[in-house]
């Protein structure tokens, strides 16, 4: 029987490992031609991972890797506490298809042995790393911009159709506050198509029964709700704590409104409209340089040549 020091010197002949000098060299670089995957459990990661790195444990690496990481062409670096595990997992990848799978040396000690950071001022718990582990893996969101979400406040005027799908889609992807602007209260005629809303909300104020719906999807979220009608008085002051502005409403005096408001604090506005199978959407930042709602439409149009 082959003991466990004889599968490790066979693992060493067939994989490359790399020196943690060299693969932060790799790393400082861009690293984009090399994928950097720490295979250690969620609670090793939690304590800290080397920024860049995609963070997939071992064993789903190993069920998902086709799913995960398509391109067997793609170089992947792995990591794991000391070095050792990851050099079966490559060996296994190898066995798979995916050859150009190497190892660092040492793992995640011996990179901190030799001084180099590893990302521990924005950690996510072992359950955040499991909710958001898929989409941690886009490298649009990676670790830093789950991180990122976490912080983010998302302010949604209207908890309608729109706003309905918005706020979920926000809270399942990890957006840490929330504010809900509408001052409705839930109809059954709403529930075909507001799906945040339930049966058991009829009669409820919309703020509330979102704030219940979002609680469903992801208990992590905070949740502001503001049961008023968006006016010219109150936008500014509403408006002033939030990151983003998200426009769910459903009639242009209030999108010309959020326009103004979200123009004055310097707030990215985030156009929505739809009608029957029809939809739009437009990001209006000026204060990033581009155009504001008024620039492109100056005036609203006239109520009555409005469908709704």
């Amino acid at each position: 029987m082959i003991g466990y020091k004889e599968l490790l010197e066979q693992a060493r002949s067939e994989i490359e490992e790399i020196s943690v000098e060299r693969a932060y060299e790799m790393l400082r670089k861009g690293g984009e031609e090399v994928r950097l995957v720490d295979i250690r459990s969620r609670k090793q990661m939690a304590l800290g991972y080397i920024k860049g790195a995609a963070l997939i444990p071992a064993d789903e690496l190993e069920m998902t890797v086709h799913h995960l990481l398509p391109d067997k062409n793609k170089p992947l670096l792995l990591y794991c506490e000391s070095g050792r595990r990851s050099l079966f997992t490559a060996l296994t990848l190898k066995e798979m298809g995916y050859k150009n799978a190497s190892t660092m040396a040492g793992g995640i000690q011996a990179w901190m042995e030799a001084g180099y950071e590893i990302e521990n001022e924005t950690l996510l718990t072992q359950d955040q790393l499991t909710h958001y582990s898929r989409q941690m893996l886009l490298p649009e969101v990676s670790v830093d911009g789950q991180a990122r979400l976490l912080k983010a406040k998302v302010l949604l005027v209207g908890a309608g159709g729109l706003g309905s799908a918005a706020s979920l889609y926000l809270a399942a992807s990890g957006v840490g506050t929330i504010g809900l602007v509408d001052f409705d209260r839930v109809d059954a005629s709403n529930l075909s198509r507001q799906i945040v809303h339930a049966y058991g909300n009829v009669g409820k104020a919309k703020t509330e029964s979102a704030r219940e719906g979002i609680a469903r999807i992801n208990p992590e979220v905070q949740v502001i709700t503001f049961n008023d009608r968006l006016t010219p008085a109150n936008a500014l002051d509403i408006i002033k704590d939030f990151d983003v502005v998200l426009d769910g409403s459903d009639n242009f005096q209030t999108k010309y409104l959020l326009n103004d408001a979200a123009f004055f604090a310097g707030k990215p506005y985030i156009f929505g409209a739809a009608i029957r199978m029809k939809g739009q959407a437009s990001l209006f930042f000026p204060k990033e340089g581009g155009p504001c709602l008024r620039c492109i439409f100056p005036r609203p149009p006239r109520q009555d040549l409005v469908p709704t």
